[in-house]
């Protein structure tokens, strides 16, 4: 402990001399009658507390200050990370990791709990504290071990990680590559079993999740076989209960693989479920992987874009590919000159490039559009009639006096809110070539959602360049330029034209799709679920003036493929409404939602399906290689699960594992001290009272 002052230190001796100036004056010709044995130590005691009573005001006054230096001891922390995947006793050895294994680990704990801080997670997926070690997860992500860590020890004193699994992993990135941030050693309990046994599985089925209705529905069966030499087994594709499709394989190899293509007839609408089996062997290590589930979406039918143009441009192939990169569109290219509108009906979305023409073509057909309530894209450019266009749609009004083009950039505006861009997406965007926008002061009428604006050289300006407008009847968009060509063509190197495509197809989507106006709407339409996610839907419920409310309670009944039904009841947020049915087994299912709203019952039906998950039993093999490589990297060692007590040995001979002192330093002020306070108090308070009962005061 230091003791310093804010002042200069040698006004202590001022202190100390305005003390025991004040105590002499006050007790020179005192008039106390201290008689007796004790008397005159008494007044020379009365003295002192005087002298100290002032001594340490006026010391206060100079602001002394003390420093402390604190020590503290942080035992080094252990981290013991248990694989808890379905891999894991997906061997012959599975009864000793589901009865032995678990004491072993205990016995590590205990034995290093004394002198490290043991924190003990498991992971699958997901890196959980203190999870049941049940081997039952589905997926396993070894980098998600280390990323946590680093996450919640990086700033601490990490001393070691073990970590127990077979080098199997599924999902995220390489462990090597996650683990090389932190800095402590990784010891590894290596599981699993190296040897390749006997096993017969479905590698990898190929397939659209997206089939349209009367179409052929391809899939690739890939099959692996290891020591099943000179044996066959039999291909079996099942839907709905009915066999569609056998194939006998002859395997004439120890290491046999081949792959199978096929097609079915997607024949119904819905989400279609098919069971592909090979029969089994006598001897496999596993029959799980015997066995894949495929769900193919089956649906009516695709959306009707209509792309009607002036004449040929560049621009229309660009525009014809990136929207039909999305299965769900289908694009029909026409010219004005020889369009027939009798089928106007049909078409989802018209997008008009460059029309109106100068001369006014494509007028009476843009005014079918809207009278059919068509959502409309206008894509503008060097042959638009500007001033026809101003007269059609009130949306936009362009002011020029000649037919010239700006070389415009885009300007994202960031209070646009229809649909999401990435950042990586708008920063690829700006690398993008300049469109031709027609020459003139461009000024929206009414509500509209701008999402570029037009950078013209190095200004930027208000002028709209792709805005959205809504009114009573319609959608319309503006793309005030030509040129979407270049986008695509400079695009194909950036992001292997993903941007574009995307930018195009948020923005068909957006325009396509019908308002919903129902007053009660499931606001997640996640038709596929994983075996291991929850099954989760949220709602929302509006008044007569679509006003969110939720007051009224929101049911559901969600019926399985076997007739069963479940009741849930929403719960309520702050505006809207959450249902988690958590984990559901494997299979199809209808829902039935209900709402009453006012004296009116909404209602909502859908499917969704629970897909199964069997990445864990594609391969069986360990792979103790990676965690040989993961305990160099870092300066550890991989050890079995026999060798425990030379894990525990190692660890506790490891001088980089030790206790860290941290030494703080705290400053504090006596003028914050209370007991300063109380003693002076004290003194004072003796003082007076031994004179007032002298009769002194």
């Amino acid at each position: 402990m230091q003791l310093t002052t804010e002042y200069p230190s040698w006004l202590v001796l001022f202190c100390v001399l305005l003390a025991a100036g004040g105590s002499w004056l006050l007790y020179r010709n005192s008039k106390l009658d201290l008689s007796g044995k004790f008397g005159k130590m008494m007044g020379w005691g009365l003295m002192l507390f005087r002298f100290l009573s002032i001594f340490f005001i006026a010391f206060l006054l100079l602001g002394p200050l003390m420093k402390m230096i604190n020590r503290k001891t942080e035992k080094p922390f252990i981290i013991l990370a248990l694989d808890n995947s379905e891999s894991i006793i997906s061997n012959k050895d599975s009864a000793f990791y589901r009865k032995d294994f678990p004491s072993i680990i205990q016995k590590i704990k205990n034995e290093l709990q004394g002198e490290y801080d043991v924190k003990t997670y498991t992971f699958g997926k997901k890196f959980e504290a203190e999870n049941e070690l049940d081997f039952k997860e589905k997926q396993t992500d070894i980098s998600s071990v280390f990323d946590e860590i680093n996450n919640a020890y990086s700033n601490q004193n990490l001393g070691a990680i073990i970590l127990a699994t077979d080098g199997i992993y599924n999902e995220g990135n390489n462990p090597l590559y996650s683990s090389k941030e932190l800095k402590a050693p990784v010891f590894t309990i290596a599981l699993g079993d190296t040897n390749q046994h006997k096993d017969l599985l479905i590698k990898n089925v190929k397939h659209n999740q997206l089939v349209f209705q009367g179409n052929m529905s391809p899939l690739q069966i890939d099959v692996n076989a290891f020591g099943c030499a000179n044996q066959n087994t039999i291909l079996k594709v099942e839907h709905n209960g009915q066999t569609v499709f056998t194939k006998n394989i002859d395997i004439n190899a120890q290491n046999f693989f081949t792959s199978i293509p096929l097609e079915v007839d997607a024949k119904e609408s819905g989400m279609q479920h098919y069971i592909i089996t090979l029969s089994k062997l006598a001897g496999e290590v596993t029959y799980a992987n015997n066995r894949a589930d495929v769900f193919v979406n089956v649906i009516n039918g695709k959306q009707k874009i209509l792309l009607l143009a002036q004449s040929p441009h560049p621009d229309l192939a660009a525009f014809k590919q990136a929207i039909e990169s999305n299965e769900n569109y289908q694009v029909f290219l026409k010219f004005i000159n020889d369009f027939n509108p009798q089928n106007l009906s049909e078409y989802n979305l018209a997008i008009l490039h460059q029309l109106p023409g100068l001369k006014g073509e494509g007028n009476g057909i843009i005014k079918q559009l809207k009278d059919k309530k068509i959502p409309l894209l206008y894509v503008l450019g060097s042959q638009t009639g500007i001033n026809v266009l101003n007269t059609i749609e009130n949306s936009l009004n362009i002011s020029t006096n000649q037919i010239n083009t700006n070389d415009v950039l885009p300007e994202v505006n960031p209070s646009f809110s229809l649909f999401t861009l990435s950042e990586d997406e708008l920063s690829i965007l700006k690398k993008f070539p300049p469109l031709q926008s027609p020459y003139g002061r461009y000024n929206i009428r009414g509500e509209s959602s701008v999402l570029f604006k037009q950078q013209i050289g190095y200004v930027k300006t208000d002028f709209p360049l792709i805005f959205f407008s809504k009114n009573a009847e319609n959608k319309v968009g503006f793309i005030c330029g030509e040129g979407f060509w270049k986008w695509r063509l400079y695009d194909a190197e950036l992001s292997k034209m993903q941007v574009s495509q995307n930018l195009v197809s948020k923005m068909v989507q957006y325009l396509a799709s019908k308002e919903d106006k129902s007053l009660f709407r499931i606001t997640n339409t996640k038709k596929r679920f994983d075996e291991n996610e929850a099954v989760q839907f949220d709602a929302e419920v509006y008044n007569e003036s679509y006003e969110l409310i939720n007051t009224p309670e929101v049911q559901m009944a969600i019926k399985n493929s076997q007739g069963k039904t479940f009741n849930y009841t929403f719960s309520k947020t702050e505006k809207s409404y959450i249902l988690s049915a958590g984990l559901m087994p494997i299979g199809n299912y209808t829902y039935d939602a209900t709402v009453n709203i006012g004296n009116k019952t909404e209602r909502l039906k859908g499917t969704f399906t629970v897909m199964p998950l069997q990445v864990e039993f594609l391969q069986t093999v360990a792979d103790h290689q990676l965690l040989n490589q993961l305990s160099a990297q870092s300066e550890g060692k991989l050890f079995y699960p026999t060798q425990a007590d030379e894990l525990i040995k190692t660890i506790k001979q490891n001088a980089t594992i030790k206790p860290v002192i941290y030494k703080q330093e705290e400053v504090k002020s006596w003028i914050n001290l209370k007991w300063i306070f109380f003693i002076v108090l004290g003194f004072l308070t003796v003082e007076w009272f031994v004179r007032k009962w002298n009769g002194s005061v």
